[in-house]
């Protein structure tokens, strides 16, 4: 696993959003992860949870490199699932990662990946110049072919095994990312995506992994699992937006304390940055939406004029009201590769000091564009009742009593289509019930 192609080009669309003082190429390995700290949320900060994984981390280098190299971990405050590790023995985790895993074994089943990939000297050849400049060169960097993929599988798993872990945990890991990536497919309505996923999109054919894991775990020695020890660890992580993020819910994107929301369209997958929303929709299309405080900020007008000198001028400037906030809106012409982008920009007076904006990109001629550019129509303000129901929400661990059913358990979840996380989260297959006495992660507030 490891930083996905598709995040990174996002966070280079996102760079035309920021100042130029801010805006760097990702030259060499280091600069493509700490672009990648801010397209996945930035450092999720747990000291606790993040000594445990770096410690675990350890045991599995030390297994599979006779102790020869020192482990970081920075964990990333994502929802998304996704891990990555660096030439220098870096690792990135997310936090979205630390929530699916059952188990400590699961997680070493993952940084036994990663480590695999330092030990086999793919993230070294990762890390050397490529054709592609800016992110799009990291980009490519961050990704591994096939049989590098399987080699740290090979890899990964016989130094969890070394260190004295489950080896059927990567295999257990590897069955619940799959359905995670069908369930967040499902969600969208883009069962595409999931297709891509398990095809080879991100990582080769997830059935072929999933059947050479099988194969190697069975020859290994069983192991520890930490089970209990993983799951205490988890209780009360947060569940999708962290402390100053911006929250989503469905396919609405809300802020209860500037008191708006907008919704994406049909099909657009939302992912979470650090102060911002990146959109994915069909055909290559993208919504990015992030905000900018500043002490005495321009009028939206005035805002927008300035920003759009940047992409070469803007056109169709209008000015006015946009769901009761003073907003701004025109068109850029942004050239592509080899075709023309669309691009529609908008800045909303959300406070004095505050400017929330929209970049919609699409193709220019697609039939995605009019559908994307109605997220920007659809900004609004919104009343103090609506702003105090998105409360925070966190994982909460908790055991099967007697006379719970997968109703009453799914009951107390706080998250869209709760039955279907109940069961992802779980391993509990449809129409069964998890033991009585065993733990499960609910979604709560």
């Amino acid at each position: 696993m490891r930083l996905a192609r598709r995040d990174l080009l996002l966070a280079a669309t996102a760079a035309a959003l920021l100042p130029a003082t801010f805006r760097a190429a990702a030259a060499d390995d280091r600069v493509a992860e700490d672009e990648a700290l801010d397209a996945f949320g930035g450092v999720f900060r747990a000291p606790a949870l993040r000594d445990r994984v770096a410690a675990i981390g350890q045991g599995i280098v030390d297994a599979e490199a006779g102790g020869a190299m020192q482990v970081s971990v920075d964990l990333l405050d994502s929802d998304r699932v996704n891990a990555a590790a660096g030439a220098d023995g870096r690792i990135l985790v997310t936090r979205g990662l630390l929530a699916l895993a059952r188990s400590e074994a699961e997680i070493a089943s993952v940084l036994a990946h990663e480590v695999g990939h330092v030990v086999a000297g793919h993230a070294r050849l990762r890390a050397e110049p490529s054709s592609e400049s800016g992110v799009a060169g990291a980009a490519s960097r961050a990704t591994f072919d096939r049989a590098q993929e399987l080699q740290a599988d090979r890899i990964g798993i016989s130094g969890m095994a070394r260190a004295g872990y489950d080896p059927a945990a990567a295999v257990a890991f590897l069955a619940r990312l799959d359905a995670w990536h069908r369930l967040d497919a499902a969600l969208v309505g883009r069962p595409e995506l999931a297709l891509a996923a398990a095809n080879g999109g991100d990582h080769p054919e997830i059935a072929a992994r999933l059947a050479a894991a099988r194969v190697q775990a069975a020859a290994l020695p069983r192991g520890e699992t930490g089970d209990a020890a993983w799951l205490d660890a988890v209780d009360g992580l947060p569940w999708g937006e962290g402390p100053d993020q911006i929250a989503i819910r469905g396919r609405s994107v809300i802020d209860p304390a500037a008191r708006f929301r907008w919704e994406a369209p049909p099909g657009v997958l939302l992912t979470r940055r650090r102060r911002s929303v990146l959109g994915s929709g069909p055909d290559d299309s993208v919504i990015v939406f992030d905000q900018l405080v500043q002490p005495e900020a321009p009028p939206a007008r005035a805002y927008l004029e300035q920003w759009g000198k940047a992409m070469g001028g803007v056109r169709g400037v209008e000015a006015g009201d946009l769901g009761g906030f003073a907003a701004a809106w025109g068109l850029a012409r942004r050239a592509g590769t080899s075709e023309g982008w669309d691009v529609v920009l908008a800045v909303i007076e959300t406070t004095s000091e505050r400017r929330d904006r929209f970049m919609v990109l699409t193709r220019s001629g697609s039939r995605a564009g009019a559908s994307m550019r109605r997220a920007v129509a659809s900004f609004r303000r919104i009343g103090a009742a609506e702003a105090a129901v998105v409360r925070p929400r966190r994982l909460a661990v908790v055991p099967v009593r007697r006379r719970d059913t997968v109703a009453a358990l799914v009951g107390r979840m706080r998250v869209e289509a709760a039955e279907a996380w109940f069961r992802l989260l779980n391993d509990v297959p449809k129409n069964a019930l998890p033991p009585r006495g065993s733990l499960v992660k609910l979604i709560v507030e």
